[in-house]
Order: C-alpha cells, then structure tokens, then sequence
C-alpha cells in the first residue's frame, strides 16, 4: 500500500517529543522534601498543601504553587511575599537542578524536526499543557525553531500575555482534547487537507481518539507510555484531578476503547517509515489573534 502524503505534522508535547514525567515529578517532589523542613511542617502535610493549590487553579504546574500554600501563610503570616520567596529560594533552586538534569528529548526528535525543517514540512505543536511552561520546554530543548506555532486551549481564569510574534495561538477553552475542533482549525489555517495531515501523541484516549474523529492521519507515540510507573503515582498524589475528572476520564476511556491508531511509533523518527513527507511551498497561513 502506498504511504500517505503528508504535509503538516501536529504533535503532541509532553511524553511525545520528551518525558514530561522525568523531568517534572522528580524536580517537585525534590523541592518539596527541601521546603517543608523550613516550613516546619510534614513531607506528606505540604504535599496535600501543594495538591490543594493545583486543584484551585485547575493546574499540576502551577508555576510558584508553594508560595500560596497554607504551610506558607502559616509560617510567613503577614510578612511580604518576598520574604517567603527568599527563603524557600533553596527549594526553588533545587526544581530547577533536577528538571534541567532531567528534561531531554526522546531518541531521533531532533534529528527527525529537522528533516521536516529542511524539506519544508510544517510542524505544529497541539498541547493542553499550559502554554508558559510548554515554551519553556521548547526553547530549553533548543526545538522551537522547528515549530511553526504552538495551539493550545485557553485555561478558564488564565491569560497568556503574547510577545507579539504570532507563534502561540490560543484556541477556546472547550477545544481541550479529545475534542476534534482544534485539530480541525489548525487544518484550516495552514490550508491542508485533513488527509495530508497526520496528529501524533502518546494517549489513545486523547490523542489518537481526537485525531481519528478529526479524520486525521494517527501515530501513537507508544515509547510515550513507557515511564516509571511509581512516577505516575507520585503524580496522581498532588494532581488537580478532582473526583469529578476522574469520573470524566474513565467515561472517556469507555467511549475511546478499540481506538486503533493509524501507525505505532517505538521512536518519532519511525514516522518516516509510515508517511511520504512533502513539504508546503506557499502555505497560506492564516493571521491568528492570541490571548
């Protein structure tokens, strides 16, 4: 069977182009067990202190979390907020020390965005992950030259302040994965056909349900899900997910089960075994407003 031609490639981030989960529960727990000693209060109490603030503001890296824990007010009172700033600032540093150890891409990333870079193809980058720290991502990797924009889904009560560049483009907020609308859009306004477009993402669930609904080209990135698994426990333990998400996402997984992807990936570079990659030579990109 011939392969199909594709010309714009949306990818997931996090545990597709790079183990999200390496990188971030490690980094947390190692500032936590640094904080809570000059908080003079538990491990665990901090923990369910921290679990609290992410599920306020419906996000598990919500940049700062610690400084509005109530081990914070407790301890600071009424002083500025500097000076909890300053002496959690050991905490704060040793985030930064383990998630720079450990955040890398995944085997053949690099070189594979590259080969799309020099034949044209364009790369768009899909998350729901939120968009301050998914830049952070790309530029610390060195890859957000190799992504022509970046869509995500606004978060309810959360602005993102553009630079002005047009790279980051904010879809409505019930466009959150799965639901196909995104996948769609972002189609339009690079002016491909939805059939030479292929989405890739490490959820069937999410990722490969939506890019099947869309009737979008799959690629389930397997190598994705194939992390520590005491790290997703760790995670689970100071998530925002409520009762009522994890209701909504066992829903889902019964509405998605026997979802099959187009292709299954062992690395990303095995997209170039599955798809005849042609290159866009005047995509008529639309003008997008952010927010």
């Amino acid at each position: 069977m011939a392969r199909p031609d594709i010309s714009l490639v949306i990818t997931d981030l996090d545990n597709t182009l790079y183990d999200w989960l390496a990188a971030f529960v490690p980094a947390f727990y190692e500032m936590a067990s640094i904080a809570a000693p000059l908080l003079e209060v538990s491990s665990e109490e901090l923990l369910g202190d921290l679990q609290a603030v992410h599920r306020r503001h419906g996000d598990s890296e919500h940049p700062f979390a610690l400084l509005e824990t109530n081990a914070v007010k407790n301890k600071f009172g009424g002083e500025l907020p500097e000076a909890a700033a300053s002496a959690l600032d050991p905490a704060f540093h040793a985030f930064n020390r383990a998630r720079k150890k450990n955040l890398a891409l995944y085997p053949g990333v690099y070189r594979t965005l590259q080969e799309f870079s020099n034949s044209g193809v364009r790369v768009v980058a899909f998350t729901d992950a939120r968009v301050i720290n998914s830049l952070f991502r790309l530029q610390r990797l060195d890859i957000k030259h190799f992504i022509s924009r970046l869509y995500a889904p606004a978060h309810i009560d959360r602005k993102f302040e553009s630079d002005g560049d047009d790279f980051v483009r904010i879809l409505p907020h019930q466009d959150r994965k799965p639901n196909p609308r995104g996948l769609l859009e972002i189609c339009s306004d690079y002016g491909v056909d939805k059939s030479n477009a292929v989405y890739v993402g490490d959820s069937l669930v999410r990722d490969i349900y939506m890019a099947r609904e869309a009737g979008l080209h799959s690629a389930w990135a397997k190598y994705g899900t194939l992390y520590d698994k005491s790290l997703w426990q760790k995670l689970v333990r100071v998530t925002h997910w409520t009762d009522e998400d994890v209701e909504r996402e066992k829903l889902l997984k019964e509405e998605a089960a026997g979802v099959l992807p187009d292709c299954v990936l062992n690395e990303f570079g095995d997209l170039l075994r599955y798809f005849n990659f042609k290159g866009l030579n005047d995509p008529p990109l639309k003008s997008s407003a952010t927010a």
